[in-house]
């Protein structure tokens, strides 16, 4: 009899221990899997180096990859356009075109940028976003993000708003 309590015992810290066991093996066959997809990602057969401006032979993959992606693009328009993506891409959108993931939750939808840019200047737009926008309910269309960011960092998001302007009109030329 006793034996058959110490079995049960035995049996029932088994069967506890392996869901955590399963779990665990789950967790790092994803996280194996994700990082081999990564690497196969930044490998040297899928980047082409080629292209003029990278470095020869491709020595300096990383380099090439950030080169391809901020192509055209200054020092502080980069800059702008890490905290566009943090702060306004949201509602904005990644080209700036008013159709982020969150536009779709807003009542007004949020303007487009690319032509918003050509009809006020710098001043007005650094208003906007510092001081935040006003629908027509009274309510924050655009939150204040003025003691937030800051002048500086909203200077370098309108110079990254201009880029996405050129780039929208480049678009528009091509097409």
């Amino acid at each position: 009899m006793e034996e058959n309590i110490k079995e049960t015992t035995k049996i029932k810290e088994r069967i506890s221990i392996s869901p955590v066991v399963i779990m665990l093996f789950l967790v790092f066959v994803v996280s194996a899997s994700a990082f081999l997809l990564g690497m196969k990602a930044f490998s040297s057969a899928n980047i082409n180096t080629k292209t003029e401006g990278l470095s020869p032979e491709g020595q300096d993959l990383l380099g090439d990859a950030l080169a391809k992606t901020m192509r055209g693009l200054t020092n502080i328009q980069i800059a702008g356009k890490t905290y566009y993506e943090q702060f306004c891409m949201v509602c904005h959108g990644e080209q700036g075109k008013g159709d982020g993931f969150n536009a779709f939750n807003l009542d007004p939808r949020p303007k487009d940028l690319t032509v918003v840019v050509k009809t006020i200047g710098n001043e007005a737009l650094f208003k906007a976003v510092s001081d935040g926008t006003m629908g027509a309910n009274g309510r924050f269309q655009c939150p204040p993000w003025g003691r937030t960011l800051g002048e500086d960092k909203i200077n370098v998001i309108i110079a990254y708003i201009h880029a996405l302007e050129e780039s929208s009109s480049l678009d528009t030329d091509i097409h």
